[in-house]
């Protein structure tokens, strides 16, 4: 590939529930509306410049699977021809539904993944909550009861947690969770859409009607003792600026860089796609120029990777396919961070503790 970026096009989707927060991460919304979601990569994300200019994600995947997805991407989504990496940045202006994702081995009877994701506060208003797994000592169908109410009952039954800017939790497929309402994040996840809606806060549409909720199917794939927990970012050592992991599994990993104007840091792997989130600044990726809010995918490339250069301070999340030895253990180390902030990388999920 002679120049291996594609710049998207995030999808900006109407929501009940959403708001006008995301105009601050560099989005360009519509004058009216309630904006819940900016979809980032999405299989239908279209590429308005670099590589694949005027076409979807979607169709250079399924054009040449195994140079766009690499070994890495193929293996995250059990070689179908999809984008691996799905981003979003939700604005959360109310509370989002209560709700639960199934594995990939419940997922797989629906032909779809699973979902598995993580969260990364960009911003929360005083008091803000996240919901993170059924508080100890709750059984299932205790909350099952609460929840058939469909008007957020079900909500003193879950863990609350308090939504700090800057934080970041794993939420392993079959954890109960909800979005706590003046919460904005960036979500990295699998690629699916597989959701159960649990309980709606007593939410209804213009006609006076909740919406749809899936309780039993809910319920089936559900794991209550999953309990996630913030995770402390671990720092590796940068020629210049600062560079923190924030999150990683087999499925995908997180990092935040913070670059002075002028400084250049190297993105890119031979074996997955990168993508490349500017929260502020700006920035040369290749030969393509970003602003702030707007993404970047760094197709697989066998040459040492596409260089970024910031034109102005910068701060941007980098989501990736890691192959967790090389991409996460090994860098960790290299900055003498121990075995257990290592592991804990991983939230619930033994996958980084595994490769220890």
């Amino acid at each position: 590939m002679v120049n291996p970026v594609s710049v998207v096009l995030p999808r900006l989707d109407q929501k009940p529930w959403g708001g006008r927060r995301l105009a601050s991460f560099g989005m360009e919304l519509p004058e009216t509306g309630s904006i819940g979601e900016a979809l980032v990569t999405a299989d239908d994300a279209v590429i308005g410049a670099g590589d694949g200019v005027g076409h979807t994600l979607g169709d250079l995947v399924r054009a040449a699977p195994d140079s766009r997805l690499g070994a890495l991407g193929r293996a995250a989504v059990g070689s179908r021809s999809i984008f691996p990496l799905l981003v979003k940045l939700i604005d959360a202006r109310e509370h989002l539904s209560i709700q639960v994702h199934p594995d990939d081995a419940r997922a797989a009877a629906r032909d779809r993944l699973g979902k598995t994701e993580a969260w990364h506060v960009l911003a929360a208003d005083p008091g803000a909550e996240l919901f993170l797994g059924l508080r100890s000592g709750v059984e299932i169908t205790t909350f099952a009861v609460a929840a058939k109410a469909l008007d957020g009952s079900s909500a003193p039954l879950l863990r609350s947690i308090p939504a700090r800017t800057g934080t970041t939790m794993m939420i392993p497929a079959g954890t109960v969770h909800a979005l706590g309402a003046g919460v904005v994040v960036y979500e990295i996840q699998q690629p699916s859409d597989v959701t159960f809606r649990l309980d709606d806060w007593g939410r209804v549409d213009a006609a006076g009607r909740p919406r749809e909720t899936h309780l039993d199917e809910g319920l089936a794939v559900a794991l209550p003792d999953l309990r996630p927990e913030l995770i402390e970012p671990v720092r590796l050592r940068a020629a210049l600026g600062e560079c923190h992991l924030l999150v990683a599994c087999r499925y995908f990993a997180l990092e935040r860089i913070a670059l002075p104007a002028g400084a250049p840091i190297t993105l890119g792997q031979p074996d997955g796609p990168v993508v490349l989130t500017l929260l502020s600044g700006e920035a040369t990726v290749g030969l393509e120029a970003l602003e702030t809010g707007q993404s970047a995918v760094i197709w697989p490339d066998p040459e040492p990777g596409v260089e970024l250069v910031a034109r102005a301070p910068l701060v941007a999340l980098v989501s990736s396919v890691p192959e967790l030895r090389r991409d996460i253990v090994d860098r960790a180390r290299r900055s003498r961070s121990g075995d257990r902030a290592i592991a804990d990388l991983g939230g619930p999920l033994n996958d980084v503790g595994g490769v220890l």
